[in-house]
């Protein structure tokens, strides 16, 4: 059965001009020429997922790209980042053709069966295996289910949201399976934070990734995930029995624990491709 819940730790900023998509090239991990040619196809109100990045490659957030028409867009993003956010934007513009605003629009999530009418498909949902059945809408809903069903939702299937799991600056995009994702565009030439990130892949060093795990404590942040006797990862958020860790790719193998009780990797069909592993029961 859809649910449907608000989301009031997400707000939007509003870019209106013809230079929108010009601008967020430079400055997102996404392909906007790519975006631009479904709206002058005349695919409009659809969500794009993306990330901004220091220069040194590590996530200052997420962020969705909703399209409203050739000149003008909105950037999901989360509300306590808007107000930086919308300086930091509004500096890098200089002679950009473009106005930015901050919007008032609700956000709120459907999930877990048909999206409703007024709802977007978030392009992460085919790539999870929930096509049709994840979404978001910037109009007034009427909320089914508390936040914490969304919390429960997302964290079996690999999602990540920097609000509750991870701080700013904490770790690189791939480390988020941004990559996996297809929030990161590694043919399309200079993004702020684009060297580190393309090395990365280029070089395959990738220790890292946030793993769903099943445990049996709501451990805090940074709680130790050991293997045996040696530090496997790191819890980022745990809503028993489900968590996400953030995981060393090289000793996830083995029997595992959190706060000395037994925990073990959940992980979902669409990761388990990327993800080498023969003994995941802890």
């Amino acid at each position: 059965m859809t649910q449907i819940a608000a989301l009031p730790h997400r707000a939007l900023i509003g870019f209106a001009g013809p230079d929108w998509a010009k601008f967020l090239q430079g400055q997102s991990t996404i392909n906007l020429d790519k975006i631009m040619a479904d709206v002058e196809a005349g695919r409009l109100n659809q969500l794009y997922y993306a990330a901004f990045l220091t220069p040194q490659g590590k996530m200052i957030t997420d962020a969705f790209i909703y399209t409203v028409s050739a000149e003008e867009a909105w950037l999901d993003i989360p509300r306590d980042l808007r107000d930086e956010m919308f300086t930091r934007l509004n500096l890098y513009k200089l002679r950009a053709k473009i106005t930015l605003s901050k919007l008032d629009n609700p956000v709120f999530v459907a999930f877990g069966g048909p999206l409703p009418a007024g709802f977007s498909e978030d392009p992460r949902a085919a790539i999870i295996g929930q096509g049709g059945q994840l979404g978001l809408s910037y109009k007034p809903q009427i909320a089914t289910a508390e936040l914490s069903a969304w919390i429960d939702y997302r964290l079996p299937h690999g999602l990540s949201d920097p609000v509750f799991d991870y701080p700013r600056e904490y770790m690189y995009p791939i480390d988020a399976n941004l990559d996996l994702l297809e929030a990161i565009d590694f043919k399309k030439g200079c993004f702020v934070g684009q060297e580190t990130t393309s090395r990365m892949k280029r070089r395959g060093q990738i220790k890292n990734r946030i793993l769903p795990l099943k445990v049996t404590v709501d451990a805090p942040f940074e709680t130790e995930v050991l293997n045996g006797e040696r530090r496997a990862g790191e819890v980022l958020a745990a809503q028993a029995p489900r968590a996400l860790g953030l995981m060393r790719l090289d000793r996830i193998d083995g029997a595992l624990t959190v706060s000395g009780q037994s925990a073990m990797l959940d992980i979902p069909d669409w990761l388990q491709p990327h993800i080498a592993i023969t003994n995941p029961v802890g």
